[in-house]
């Protein structure tokens, strides 16, 4: 089953949104906003706000009236050589699969991704956020070796939340990569066969001595 771009369409310059089809009675679409957060309150060092919610009248465009979640992405506070963010590279663009065996994304790779250029690295997290269309359907995402066409152990993420949810690995899998430039993908699948599930902003997180 073939993974899907979900429609990407300019909000503002600084604002864009996906629309994700829910399935079930409601039949109305599930959106997101994406804009650039301040340095403030919310992100000391400023970051990503994403607001999601229902599109109730149906025209596209995520209104303040149909906003049901805000979450940040927040850029690290720490001193730069002892926290480093890496993005895949289609940042702020959603995508969905139908597939139980999953999919393995050709967009969102990291190529020649080599830990030991991380020498002072003592662990490592994956975070991405992640939906389902149907609570009882789990959406699952993982990274993935396509090098040697194997996933990346302890990196798995679930949920079964019909609304954005912000997942994070508990496991540091550092050990678990290879000691050699790797083409670093992302693999999703969803719980069962033709429910339709999502993920967007896929990023790892290295922690330095």
């Amino acid at each position: 089953m073939k993974i899907n771009i979900v429609r990407l369409c300019a909000f503002i310059a600084a604002i864009s949104f996906f629309g994700c089809e829910k399935q079930g009675l409601t039949g109305l679409s599930s959106l997101i906003n994406l804009s650039d957060e301040a340095p403030g309150t919310n992100c000391a060092a400023g970051g990503v706000k994403v607001v999601s919610g229902l599109d109730a009248n149906r025209d596209n465009i995520l209104e303040d009236n149909e906003i049901q979640n805000v979450k940040y992405v927040c850029n690290s506070t720490q001193v730069s050589d002892k926290q480093l963010i890496i993005y895949f590279p289609a940042n702020g663009v959603g995508y969905s699969t139908s597939s139980a065996s999953g999919y393995i994304d050709t967009i969102e790779v990291l190529r020649d991704f080599n830990i030991l250029n991380y020498s002072d690295a003592d662990s490592i997290t994956f975070s991405a956020y992640l939906q389902t269309s149907d609570s009882s359907v789990s959406c699952t995402v993982n990274l993935f070796n396509m090098t040697d066409n194997t996933p990346i152990n302890n990196t798995t993420l679930t949920s079964n939340s019909t609304n954005v949810e912000l997942k994070t690995t508990q496991v540091n899998f550092l050990n678990d990569l290879p000691h050699t430039p790797i083409k670093l993908g992302i693999q999703v699948r969803s719980g069962q066969e033709g429910t339709v599930v999502y993920y967007i902003l896929p990023m790892i997180t290295i922690y330095r001595h």
